[in-house]
């Protein structure tokens, strides 16, 4: 029977094998040992996943420690076959035989290592699936394990790969699975749990079971075969050994530098590139892990080269609001002498992750036309060798945040519990000639500085600055204040915020240049500011105060309005039908209900100022509470209240009316502030105070010249009708 078995298996082998003279076949035993280290749990999507059946939407993971398989197989069989046919140092096509797959019962099976681009690879299987599988599916991974004959324990090399299980009846049946990942002595099987139903594998008629007990599993590798260095401002480089390939966490003092990647076997990655990226190792920038990220893009039906700078966070354990801001310019090198570089500057702030709304990555989908890159008198790529680099400028920041109470002209008397709706922001930027030098010696205009994100209320806020002014040529220093909503539930979100920026004089802070305003906020105004906020003569004289040790302090006091808003409709009884014939637009009654949770914040504010509701529509046009509507001219009738809520019956109501264009705005004398104020009148309750505006009646205001022909044809006007002569 053994013998017939091997003689079985010996005729697999060589329906298996492929002709090419590369082939190699080794046999794997059933007595596979512990693959060493750990691995950590990583979940990413691929940017293309192909499936010919319908699981389109399988994750692909990296394979985490508890799933590490451990022990010899339990298989009543155990027998298995890979042979892999190489395409030279950094590509292999390997075929994994399992026998007498149904009956497996062990809970992993691993094939034999094979070696490709002088990395050790395997193969990982799962028939039933492993803990993050959906019931009833195989889970399928490659490992890259440590290279051969290298003791450091970081590495890590970029892989592009595809998965498949072969329908030797009709291939084009088979399942097959695409995805990259740079593996890394932290990170060394990658995958999907949920590779493809298990049912429909060992369903004899499905035509995957060969000789109605063996399934062959394929592994399509490519290996970038990639250098790099690194060098910060000193000058000092870091080659490879230098350079951590498999950085574990930022250096907070790297703020400026150049990094270059270079990529020996760019045309097997050529293909690839259309529908995935490639990616370098990870270099330190400030608290951030960058690296640069290389694919293909169609614009306007012209193929481009993409590339952008992305940050990478290495450590799940670090601190979440991680980011930093960086100046960068991304360059493709010229390899041909005299023939110029590709060179593009960009800037934003990186974050650590995708949770606190900053970019984590920037660049350009059109960086180059791929027939410039390719073209052989173009110098870009030679001897199938791409030289990419970027340098890159962080700037040293520091800042703080405190939720206090009595800001923007609110006086305290005696202590005060902190308000959720206000706080100041405090941001140190140091080097900041270094940074204004930097942006005259590129040429770089109109170009900000945003800072990191604070929360007050439910609103994200930051600053933003623009070092050289937004005018040409550069006279001042503008400044903003951006808020926007961080819950993004809603895209007519708006909040009214008084804000203080500041200018800090850090020798005389009575000095320090002040400008306060309020607005509403929205997503068409998110942000709010000066453009001649300071003049640069001013900020740079040494003797100002305002650069000290090249640090400009800025600080943002923020006071924002707790309010809620509900709109009614109510039906008017009393519409006169005459008006229809006329085609006027005539408005039920409507009823907006302005409710303000905080107005003792405000107090001092509106013995100056104002504030304001959001916009709500009445009869064709937006009103507001205390606003205006330039645009449109309607006559409106209305009655406001400032509701007594404990004596609705109290409540003082006052009628009038508008003309929206005529009349800017309708100003009710309503009652004495402390009346209102009083704690036992009933309108001024545990710090809030209700308004409401009911519209009475809606219709446009039409000039004498509009009117002129209807009067000659009609005696009278309706009585909705409203002119100017």
């Amino acid at each position: 029977m053994k013998q017939k078995q091997k003689q079985k298996q010996k005729q697999k082998q060589k329906q298996l094998s492929l002709s090419s003279s590369s082939c190699e076949a080794v046999s794997s035993s059933s007595d596979q040992s512990q693959p060493s280290g750990n691995m950590t749990a990583s979940t990413s999507s691929p940017s293309t996943a192909v499936a010919t059946t319908q699981l389109e939407k399988s994750s692909v993971v990296s394979l985490s420690a508890v799933e590490d398989p451990a022990g010899s197989r339990d298989s009543p069989g155990g027998q298995e076959s890979v042979t892999v046919e190489r395409r030279g140092e950094f590509a292999a096509l390997c075929k994994w035989t399992i026998v007498n797959f149904p009956k497996v019962k062990g809970r992993a099976l691993w094939s034999k290592y094979f070696e490709v681009g002088g990395y050790d690879c395997r193969l990982l299987v799962y028939p039933k699936g492993d803990s993050q599988a959906l019931p009833g599916y195989i889970s399928i991974y490659l490992q890259i394990m440590d290279p051969r004959g290298t003791s450091s324990s970081k590495w890590d090399c970029f892989t592009s790969y595809r998965l498949a299980v072969v329908n030797p009846l009709d291939n084009s049946k088979s399942i097959h699975r695409d995805s990259w990942h740079r593996f890394s002595s932290k990170k060394k099987s990658h995958g999907w749990c949920d590779f493809t139903p298990s049912a429909s594998i060992i369903e004899p008629k499905s035509g995957f079971l060969l000789n109605n007990d063996s399934i062959l599993i394929t592994a399509d590798i490519l290996v970038l075969n990639e250098s790099v260095s690194f060098s910060r401002d000193n000058n000092e480089l870091q080659p490879n050994a230098m350079l951590s390939l498999g950085v574990t966490g930022p250096v907070g003092d790297i703020l400026s530098g150049r990094f270059t990647w270079k990529v020996h076997n760019f045309s097997l990655f050529k293909n690839m590139i259309k529908t995935q990226k490639i990616m370098s190792p990870v270099f330190p920038a400030g608290e951030c892990n960058l690296r640069i990220s290389v694919y293909q893009s169609s614009v306007n039906g012209v193929d481009y080269l993409s590339m952008c700078l992305e940050s990478k966070d290495t450590e799940k354990t670090s601190a979440p609001d991680r980011s930093c801001w960086c100046l960068f310019r991304m360059s493709v090198l010229n390899q041909k002498p005299g023939l110029n570089h590709m060179h593009r500057d960009s800037y934003g702030r990186f974050a650590a992750d995708n949770k606190s709304g900053d970019n984590t990555s920037l660049g350009w989908n059109d960086y180059m036309k791929m027939s410039d890159f390719i073209g052989t008198e173009m110098g870009f790529l030679v001897d199938d060798t791409a030289i990419l680099s970027t340098s890159f400028h962080v700037i040293k920041e520091l800042s703080s945040f405190s939720k206090i109470g009595g800001l923007i002209g609110v006086r305290i008397n005696g202590p005060r519990k902190p308000d959720m709706q206000t706080g100041k922001f405090t941001w140190r930027i140091e080097n900041f000639t270094k940074l204004k030098d930097l942006l005259k010696k590129r040429k770089i205009t109109g170009l900000c500085i945003k800072s990191r994100r604070f929360q007050i209320g439910n609103r994200d806020c930051r600053l933003i600055v623009y070092p050289r002014g937004q005018s040409q040529p550069p006279c001042h220093l503008s400044v903003f204040l951006e808020v926007t909503d961080s819950r993004n539930i809603s895209s007519d979100w708006s909040c009214f915020v008084s804000h203080r920026l500041s200018v800090v004089n850090q020798r005389m802070e009575e000095k320090s240049v002040s400008k306060e305003s309020q607005n509403r906020y929205s997503k068409a105004a998110k942000d709010w500011g000066w453009r001649e906020f300071v003049t640069l003569t001013s900020l740079f004289d040494q003797d100002s105060g305002f650069l000290v040790q090249d640090t400009v302090v800025f600080s943002a006091e923020v006071l924002i309005l707790k309010e809620t808003s509900i709109m009614q409709d109510f039906t008017d009884q009393n519409t006169d039908s005459s008006s229809a014939g006329f085609g006027v637009d005539r408005v039920g009654k409507r009823s907006f209900t302005w409710r303000v949770e905080n107005f003792l914040s405000f107090k001092e504010i509106m013995e100056t100022r104002k504030i304001f509701s959001k916009f709500f529509q009445a009869g064709g046009c937006e009103l507001r509470i205390v606003g205006t509507d330039p645009d449109k001219n309607f006559w409106v009738r209305y009655r406001m209240a400032v509701v007594n809520q404990k004596n609705p019956a109290k409540t003082l109501w006052k009628e009038s009316s508008i003309c929206t264009k005529t009349w800017n705005n309708s100003v009710l004398q309503f009652m004495k502030v402390s009346d209102m104020l009083d704690a036992d009148a009933g309108f001024l309750l545990r710090d809030t105070v209700v308004f409401v505006c009911e519209i009475l009646d809606c219709c446009p205001w039409f000039e004498f010249s509009d009117l002129e022909v209807s009067i000659y044809l009609h005696n009278t006007l309706p009585r909705h009708w409203c002119c100017s002569w």
